[in-house]
């Protein structure tokens, strides 16, 4: 639906329709629809700043039927109002949990004319609507009216619903979605099924994170890369799964991707963490041969490692190398944050 706005002359004042509803005199809702209703030019304008705070009201007193059911009235006359009025209107329906009008006031708020794109406000009060049931019915059909909507930013809408429940740690539905997006028309890409390991790596969900890669693997339209297997990586290691990143590593090796500065270190603190020690310094030789910078962090962990298995020679070996190097031969956290935004590009 097109929304533009108009300039709407009415025989009833705004201050008059307050009055009435402060005096009781008629119920809100049916002096909504008398107002509303009303198409006769008078003396008396009703402006969107009238309207506005009429919605706002509704809202406030948590009549949220009634404010939606007015916005709807008004859009039928082509008067369309500010989105922080949407706004609020879905952050109270969020509040009360009530999914059914969570989700219209999100479709609505979605395909407003001239907006600017939704904050992240919008999208985690969609899914506080959702914290405390397990009945999805609303949310698989807004989501798949999206999915099959001409909206050229959908699969962008979609992977930020899916942080959102992530983000309420909604770990379920973030599964669900991803589930049924393989049988939708917007299908996962690799930023959703990279955004999902990293959700599932935060929650320590091991079995979760194999599955999803294995799909993943199994998607014809999506390539596994850098960032899946350092995201896996990363998750095995908060986990504490050391035994799996080797595995996913060698992976990675075998598929043809080169390990970078995250691979290095996620799979040398782990395997130096597991005992490994000759495994985690062959990966630290291979790692400065290749010409990448080791971090301070790098260098602690195998000096740790060395300590604990008790070969206190090569530990003071390793910490009078660090000593000796040169900060500007050592990675930091500026390298870290550069490897993550040259990925995501």
């Amino acid at each position: 639906m097109m929304l533009v706005p108009a300039d709407l002359s009415w025989s009833c004042s705004f201050s008059g329709m307050h009055s009435l509803i402060n005096t009781g005199e008629e119920d809100e809702e049916e002096l909504l629809k008398k107002i509303v209703n009303h198409s006769e030019s008078g003396s008396k304008i009703i402006s969107k700043i009238d309207y506005t705070n009429l919605v706002e009201k509704f809202t406030r007193d948590g009549n949220l039927s009634g404010a939606y059911d007015l916005l709807q009235s008004l859009q039928e006359k082509n008067i369309c109002l500010p989105i922080s009025v949407f706004k609020n209107l879905l952050a109270a329906a969020g509040e009360l949990n009530d999914m059914k009008l969570s989700c219209r006031v999100f479709r609505e708020v979605l395909i407003l004319p001239g907006k600017e794109p939704l904050s992240s406000d919008c999208y985690l009060n969609l899914a506080r609507a959702f914290i405390n049931t397990d009945d999805c019915t609303y949310l698989r059909s807004l989501l798949k009216e999206i999915s099959e909507s001409s909206l050229p930013y959908r699969l962008i809408v979609m992977n930020r619903i899916i942080f959102a429940f992530a983000e309420t740690r909604q770990i379920d539905k973030v599964l669900m979605i991803l589930k049924e997006m393989k049988e939708w028309e917007c299908k996962p890409d690799v930023i959703t099924y990279n955004s999902v390991l990293d959700i599932l790596g935060r929650a320590g969900l091991v079995n979760e994170i194999l599955g999803v890669l294995s799909t993943m693997k199994e998607d014809c339209s999506v390539s596994v890369n850098i960032i899946t297997y350092n995201t896996v990586l990363n998750g095995m290691r908060k986990a504490c799964r050391f035994d799996m990143c080797l595995v996913i590593y060698n992976e990675m090796v075998q598929c043809g991707i080169e390990p970078d500065l995250l691979s290095y270190t996620a799979v040398i603190d782990s395997l130096g963490r597991s005992g490994n020690v000759k495994e985690s310094l062959r990966l630290f030789d291979e790692m400065k041969q290749r010409q990448i910078r080791p971090s301070v962090y790098v260098y602690r962990a195998l000096i740790d490692c060395l300590k604990k298995s008790g070969d206190f020679q090569s530990a003071l070996q390793l910490s009078d190398e660090l000593k000796n190097t040169s900060s500007l031969d050592l990675a930091g956290p500026q390298d870290f944050k550069r490897h993550l935004r040259s990925h995501r590009r």
